[in-house]
């Protein structure tokens, strides 16, 4: 009898009918039990006559599954296998913890680095081996992904296959926003029938990801496509869901993003404001594992509860945590305390030299942004847009992965060991109702270790009076930048008036002295 880890993937094929479209005409699912609790899972088909069903079993113990089909040849079939305690570095998917923090399924915590490289897993060869090389080598632990590959800006070669049978049409003139706008007589591809071989590339990069444990953000849909995959209406709309989830699921390191920018979708007349929910619904319903599910914006968000048109109802109870883009970082703290959910800022701007103001910012900038929302308990992704030469044909990571050129991404990664090494994964805003407007300051829930982030504020004096009365603190020096520690000559507690030095990005890592 087969035996696997708690978390990791069992997966069962059967033959079955090819006849006909067997991803319209044939249904399977299987029912998984475990000490009398079921767990009712959707199976698809795999291509060459082959159905498979996956689930990620979170019990350890003795598994029973039974499949159901319209298909009599693949209906009532039955097996059995066992579970075992994870081990290793198998801590499971990641959950959310404490309302507004991350941690792993067993308890390990867990807090989002991340980075973005929208369509990397559909370069060449040699670009998607770069990126799992350089990633190999950074610290990211989270990466913004697309299922469907990308047309944008510095992005329009074509994949070497698509998610669908069929082709696009041969009109490969130059990029322009008209591109989004395809005819719906002009669309080529059956959406009715999936190409195995596209999710199967995907399985193994997403597999590949988890062996670096890294989180594959996974963008479902996006609004820059010029092939129709943006277009294909309601009903396939959710036969690709269900045909993802069911894939997908079972992999411990997958996070849903309903969206990259849906608010873009409904302007391209593509998919619908009103739609998301139903959408939305059809993933949380779809998958027995819960992942994690958000979905991610483009206009501005509303400011001090004026609700906008456009904005999207992250109350719901499918969403698991706020994805956005946002500058304003202050708003950490509002939404915070508005949803009750983590909340990550996934655009920040790129650390680049591009033309549009949202991929030519600084890498000063960039870690400044991440240092912000960390220490407000809040959590921030990077990106970067660096270009060698105009129109450069080298790859450039926020689309393609590739390689890393810019400084910002080594500073990120010294921030999360720090972060790490002195229990900061699991803080809440503190301060922000002292006159100390210009910190950005976190604490444990235990209050035990404090991160406070002055940012380019260079004050000479000053005094932390929201530190717990009459308590004293030991305290570490950081600068962000030069990514320098050492320890503060003094001891700190909340009415004592300290010397800092002049210099910017600057940051005090505190620990409570023990009585």
């Amino acid at each position: 009898m087969e035996t696997i880890q708690q978390w990791k993937r069992f997966e069962v094929t059967f033959n079955g009918p090819i006849d006909g479209n067997p991803y319209t005409d044939v249904d399977i699912f299987a029912d998984f039990v475990n000490n009398n609790h079921t767990h009712h899972v959707r199976g698809f088909y795999a291509g060459n006559g082959k159905y498979t069903v996956r689930y990620m079993p979170q019990e350890t113990g003795h598994w029973n599954y039974k499949t159901s089909s319209n298909v009599s040849e693949l209906n009532n079939l039955q097996g059995e296998f066992n579970v075992s305690a994870a081990t290793g570095n198998n801590h499971g998917p990641v959950i959310v913890k404490n309302t507004t923090s991350f941690s792993y399924a067993d308890g390990t915590s867990y807090t989002p680095v991340g980075t973005t490289a929208y369509a990397w897993a559909w370069q060449p060869k040699d670009v998607q081996k770069d990126t799992l090389e350089t990633l190999r080598n950074t610290n990211f632990n989270k990466i913004r992904m697309t299922v469907f590959p990308k047309y944008y800006n510095y992005n329009t070669q074509e994949p070497s296959m698509y998610p669908f049978k069929g082709s696009h049409p041969q009109s490969h003139h130059p990029y322009t926003t008209d591109d989004w706008w395809i005819k719906k007589e002009d669309i080529k591809f059956d959406f009715t029938q999936f190409n195995p071989k596209w999710f199967e590339h995907l399985e193994k990069q997403i597999d590949a990801l988890d062996e670096m444990g890294i989180e594959a953000d996974l963008i479902l849909f996006h609004p820059y496509d010029h092939w129709g995959f943006a277009r294909m209406g309601m009903e396939n709309n959710k036969r690709y869901l269900k045909y993802i989830v069911a894939r997908l699921a079972s992999f411990k390191n997958v996070w849903w993003s309903m969206a990259n920018e849906y608010d873009l979708m409904d302007d391209y007349d593509q998919i619908k404001l009103g739609d998301w929910d139903e959408l939305c619904e059809t993933v949380h319903f779809e998958d027995p594992s819960q992942h994690l599910l958000s979905i991610h914006n483009y206009y501005n968000p509303p400011i001090h509860h004026l609700k906008t048109s456009n904005w999207y109802d992250y109350s719901k109870p499918w969403i698991t945590h706020i994805s956005i883009q946002n500058y304003s970082y202050y708003m950490a703290v509002q939404w915070q305390k508005e949803y009750q959910k983590p909340v990550i800022f996934d655009e920040i701007r790129y650390e680049g030299n591009i033309e549009m103001g949202w991929g030519n910012r600084s890498a000063e900038g960039e870690v400044d942004g991440f240092w912000k929302l960390m220490a407000h308990g809040a959590y921030a992704t990077h990106g970067e847009t660096l270009l060698d030469k105009p129109q450069t044909n080298r790859p450039i990571w926020w689309a393609h992965g590739g390689k890393l050129y810019g400084e910002s991404y080594k500073r990120i990664g010294f921030m999360r060991k720090l972060f790490e090494k002195n229990n900061l994964t699991d803080i809440v805003p503190i301060g922000i109702d002292t006159p100390d407007w210009e910190l950005y300051a976190g604490a444990t829930r235990d209050d035990k270790h404090i991160v406070i982030y002055f940012g380019t504020s260079q004050p000479r004096f000053e005094n932390i009076p929201f530190l717990l009365q009459d308590k004293k603190y030991k305290a570490e020096l950081v600068n962000a930048w030069s990514m320098t520690q050492k320890p503060f000559k003094d001891e700190i507690d909340s009415t004592t008036w300290f010397e800092l030095p002049r210099e910017k990005y600057q940051a005090l890592i505190l620990t409570l002295k023990e009585d």
